[in-house]
């Protein structure tokens, strides 16, 4: 069964994010798409850090040193510093970038249950503190201050019984200012 993922690639820091489509065909072979244009891709790993590409029938000896989503490539003897993101890592990092200001009304993210709450109105938070812990499928999810400031509202209590303390998606939990 053919495996289809997106990347979000940056090369050299650049402003400049390029979108890659991945598909697995048959194993180590691959259809890209970059920028509408599509590739065909053999791929094999000669050693750790050496792996030869056919791209569209011309062959590339690649080195590539990971850390973590970084990678330092080097083809042909140009170095190239790229960053590659999945959709849930690219998320991640946007949301940990952007700055929050003013009033912030959270919300629910997935239907469950209040269990705790660890704050109540007027308590100072930090940025990242949990305030209450909500149960969705037996696991406990912490609900975090996305800033720094005060809780000046909450619209839900906590109750060990799922019946008291329902939430859905959307649902408003609590204000932070």
């Amino acid at each position: 069964m053919p495996v289809k993922r997106d990347y979000f690639v940056n090369v050299d820091g650049k402003e400049e994010e390029i979108k890659v489509d991945l598909e697995e065909k048959e194993p180590f072979m691959y259809e890209v798409e970059i920028d509408g244009r599509k590739y065909s891709v053999d791929f094999a790993q000669i050693n750790e850090v050496i792996y030869s590409l056919i791209i569209d029938g011309k062959s590339y000896a690649v080195e590539i040193s990971e850390n973590g989503n970084n990678f330092e490539v080097i083809v042909d003897g140009d170095n190239y510093k790229v960053e590659v993101l999945d959709e849930m890592k690219r998320f991640m990092k946007m949301r940990a970038s952007a700055t929050v200001e003013g009033r912030q009304v959270i919300e629910a993210q997935m239907p469950g249950y209040i269990w705790k709450r660890l704050k109540d109105v007027g308590d100072e938070v930090e940025e990242g503190e949990t305030v209450m812990i909500l149960v969705a499928m037996k696991m406990e999810n912490e609900i975090k201050s996305p800033k720094k400031g005060v809780i000046t509202e909450i619209f839900v209590e906590a109750s060990e019984d799922p019946n008291e303390s329902t939430v859905a998606i959307g649902d408003k939990l609590f204000i932070v200012e």
